[in-house]
C-alpha cells in the first residue's frame, strides 16, 4: 500500500503533484498482482513441505500421517497396478509397499529413504488446486538381509481445503528397483504384465490410467506442463 499512501500524500501536498485517478488506479491493480504472484509463492513452498513430509512419513513407517496428507477423495496410482481411492485404501498400500508392518515406525533393521527432488510445482491462478512433478530416489533394504535401489517419477495433484494443501491425486511411475550389489545395469529385464506383489495382493479399486514398461525401456511419463522456452 506505500505507493498509493504516496501518491496520496503528494496530491495533498501539492495540486502540481497530484497523480491521477487512473496513475492510483494502476498502482493498486500493480499491488494486487505482485500480492497474488506473492500467494502462488508461498503456495508452491507449502506443497513443496507438503511432498517432502509425504517422503519423510514414509521413511520412518508413519502410515497415519502419510495418509493423513491426502484429502479424503484422494486417489493413489503406482506403476501398472491400478488406482486407489480414499484415506483408508491409500493407508493399506503404503503399509503393505512398506513391509505390512503397521506402524507407527518401521521393525528393527528395516530402511527406508524416499527422496523427494526435482520439483516442478504449478499453482493455478486462483490459488486453489496444483500440480507437480518429482523424482524420487530410494534407498530400501533390511539389516544383513537385502538392500535395493529404486527410482521413479511422480506427476500429482493438488487441492487447497480450507487454507490447507492436500494431496488430490498422486501417480508415482516406478521406473526400477535394483539390488544394491550390482544395480540397475545388471537387472533382467521384464515383459507383459509386471505388477507388483503388492498390487497382487491388494487389488486396487480401478485399473491403471497408464500402462508401460519399465527399465530398460525408455518411457517418459506425461508432463503436466509445456516446455517453458518453447511452449509445446
Amino acid at each position: 500500500m506505500l505507493p498509493v499512501l504516496l501518491a496520496v500524500a503528494m496530491a495533498a501536498a501539492s495540486p502540481a503533484l497530484a497523480a491521477s485517478a487512473s496513475d492510483i488506479a494502476a498502482l493498486k491493480a500493480k499491488i494486487a498482482a505482485l500480492s497474488a504472484e506473492a500467494d502462488r509463492i508461498n503456495d508452491a513452498n507449502d506443497i513443496k513441505k507438503l511432498q517432502r513430509a509425504y517422503g519423510y512419513y514414509l521413511d520412518k513407517g508413519f502410515w497415519d500421517e502419510a495418509a493423513d496428507l491426502f484429502a479424503a477423495d484422494a486417489t493413489l496410482e503406482v506403476g501398472v497396478d491400478g488406482v486407489y481411492v480414499g484415506n483408508a485404501h491409500i493407508r493399506a498400500r503404503l503399509i503393505a509397499d512398506g513391509g505390512g508392518n503397521p506402524g507407527p515406525g518401521l521393525p528393527y533393521g528395516q530402511y527406508n529413504h524416499h527422496m523427494q527432488l526435482q520439483p516442478e510445482v504449478d499453482v493455478a491462478a486462483d490459488g486453489r488446486t496444483a500440480k507437480g512433478r518429482w523424482r524420487e530416489i530410494a534407498l530400501l533394504g533390511h539389516f544383513h538381509q537385502d538392500a535395493e535401489w529404486g527410482t521413479g517419477i511422480y506427476e500429482n495433484d493438488y487441492v487447497k481445503q480450507n487454507g490447507v494443501w492436500k494431496i488430490a491425486k498422486m501417480h508415482f511411475f516406478p521406473n526400477f528397483v535394483a539390488p544394491y550389489e550390482g544395480g540397475w545395469a545388471k537387472l533382467t529385464p521384464v515383459s507383459g504384465d509386471w505388477k507388483s506383489a503388492t498390487g497382487k495382493a491388494l487389488p486396487a479399486d480401478r485399473p491403471p490410467t497408464v500402462t508401460y514398461q519399465p527399465f530398460p525401456d525408455n518411457f517418459t511419463p506425461p508432463y503436466h506442463y509445456k516446455n517453458p522456452v518453447t511452449g509445446q
